[in-house]
């Protein structure tokens, strides 16, 4: 068994939470630790609110609150829309509140800055006369200079390259709309040129390892063409972690930077909620472990190119094995963009949205949200076909063998496919070629074959072929239990309900079904079952 660091892309807490962040690193970051769990795999998931981000200190000025403020209340409300999906990581640092981040990324700077790793340049930078202030990030709105998208002066939510310290096309000031002037202005930096090397090697020995998907490999294409920028890490503001050294006092760190140092802090703060000390740096330093790391387009930068160039500045901590990076999800149209925002957890099934969620994740390019689909998904897949499935099986074992699993040897084609789905959920939850949406599509095809093949089902026992109807209906309680174990990391309330009518093992740590191999028996020959189960999914909302 392996141990695993799974890390979530730390979202800004400036707006409310959407289904669009919910869809992206967060559910797959669930799904790869819920799968791992089974496997019998010790893994670590964390994550943190970017709650120094210029965009709360921007949000918060337009709204007349303290940064402290909107991020507390909004931090909250992101808190509460994780829980109620489901995908909460194990430790969800809140930066303003929580000090050791500040402290970790602190450290982390002054080892680099001692190291050389670090330096002083001076950089174009764009300042509002009107406001008096510089304007980083979230404080300009323009176009990428390397797409045309509509972009801040952070990175592309679009294509995803950095717009500093070059900037935008056609800046202006997002409070009063001026065009700033552009002004030097000294920052601390770090060369990203000088580890083009070796982010060569790493990137080489990691695809080696595992299938990365398309767009973080065409984007380094893409990134590797030309010179690497030179990162600031620095940036004259109010509100963000201070520069800890003299002269800098104007100075905060900006929080490309910070990220990945306050990934290491909240895998100490997990530990440390565990009564252990001093785990994260070992832990991140260990060969052993692996690390996967889950984002959205708008960090992909950071994700495969700063923070892996930082660790390797470093020198003693481990780089991510796989980078998954979540295209951008839309609502489709006003009726879906009405339950867009995250309280939509509070009026719909959880389970049906996590796996409608994975089911239409294009994992190659952005897709939408359609309430419409979902329905669809709802009323055909789950309530209409996972629930009269399971209805059907139970129904039958109740008329025919008095609730009671039969001796007969389990056989027909739902043994095969009982075989098939442990091994394909296997292979496509795996962090060699993650793919929730294969494993998605690939549930929703043995609920389908299973509805057909009851039909053959029911031919049998009318036919009075006993013993081969008594030996496909036990194949069909063996798929249906292994539907479940394998669905739990998708589904994980409703796998940990219908497990407990089944009798299953679950673990009660992770409180999932235990895994099991494709050929082992799962219900045993003469377990009684439930002659009905509850309503789990419903169709209304």
């Amino acid at each position: 068994m392996n141990t695993y660091v799974v890390t979530s892309a730390p979202p800004s807490p400036d707006t409310d939470p959407h289904l669009g962040r919910l869809a992206g690193s967060f559910l797959g970051a669930d799904v790869l630790t819920r799968h791992l769990r089974q496997r019998g795999h010790q893994v670590r998931y964390v994550g943190y609110c970017d709650e120094h981000s210029t965009r709360v200190a921007s949000r918060a000025a337009k709204s007349g609150v303290t940064p402290h403020a909107l991020a507390r209340v909004v931090g909250d409300r992101m808190g509460d829309t994780l829980t109620l999906g489901a995908m909460r990581p194990d430790w969800f640092t809140r930066p303003l509140a929580d000090f050791a981040h500040a402290h970790w990324v602190r450290r982390f700077f002054l080892a680099l800055w001692e190291a050389g790793a670090l330096e002083v340049r001076e950089f174009p930078a764009l300042r509002c006369v009107p406001c008096d202030r510089y304007l980083h990030e979230a404080d300009v709105r323009g176009s990428c200079r390397h797409c045309a998208a509509p972009a801040d002066g952070a990175c592309c939510g679009s294509c995803g390259l950095p717009q500093d310290p070059e900037g935008l096309v056609d800046p202006r000031c997002t409070d009063c709309g001026a065009v700033p002037d552009t002004v030097a202005q000294r920052r601390i930096a770090f060369p990203l040129e000088g580890y083009r090397e070796q982010l060569a090697a790493y990137h080489d020995k990691a695809w080696g390892a595992a299938e990365w998907r398309p767009r973080p490999r065409a984007f380094l294409d893409r990134l590797m063409a030309a010179e690497l920028p030179v990162v600031p890490v620095s940036r004259v503001a109010d509100h963000g972690i201070p520069v800890p050294l003299p002269g800098w006092e104007e100075h905060v760190l900006d929080t490309g930077f910070s990220g990945i140092w306050g990934l290491v802090a909240a895998t100490e703060r997990l530990a440390e909620a565990y009564g252990e000390r001093n785990v994260a740096l070992p832990l991140w330093a260990d060969p052993a472990t692996r690390i996967v790391a889950f984002t959205g387009v708008d960090q992909i930068f950071a994700h495969v190119a700063l923070w892996p160039a930082l660790l390797l500045a470093e020198g003693t901590l481990g780089l991510p094995d796989q980078v998954v990076v979540s295209e951008t999800v839309q609502p489709r149209n006003a009726q879906s963009g009405a339950v867009w925002d995250g309280d939509f957890l509070r009026r719909t099934n959880a389970d049906a949205l996590r796996f409608h969620l994975c089911l239409t994740a294009a994992e190659g390019a952005e897709s939408e949200f359609s309430l419409s689909e979902y329905a669809d998904t709802v009323t055909t897949v789950l309530a209409g076909g996972l629930e009269t499935w399971t209805d059907t099986v139970l129904d039958l074992l109740a008329e025919d063998f008095r609730r009671t699993v039969p001796a007969a040897v389990p056989a027909g084609p739902m043994t095969i496919e009982r075989r098939d789905l442990t091994r394909r959920i296997a292979d496509a939850l795996g962090t060699e070629a993650y793919s929730p949406l294969r494993a998605a599509e690939d549930l929703a095809t043995a609920v389908e074959r299973a509805l057909i093949d009851v039909r053959r089902l029911r031919s049998l026992r009318e036919a009075g072929r006993g013993r081969e109807y008594a030996a496909g209906l036990t194949a069909h309680v063996e798929l249906l239990a292994a539907f479940t174990v394998a669905a739990a990391p998708l589904m994980p309330g409703w796998s940990a309900f219908l497990a407990g009518e089944l009798g299953l093992a679950v673990d009660q740590e992770s409180r999932l079904p235990v895994w099991a191999d494709e050929d082992e028996r799962l219900v045993p020959a003469g377990t009684v079952l439930p002659e009905a189960v509850p309503v789990y999914f419903h169709e209304q909302w």
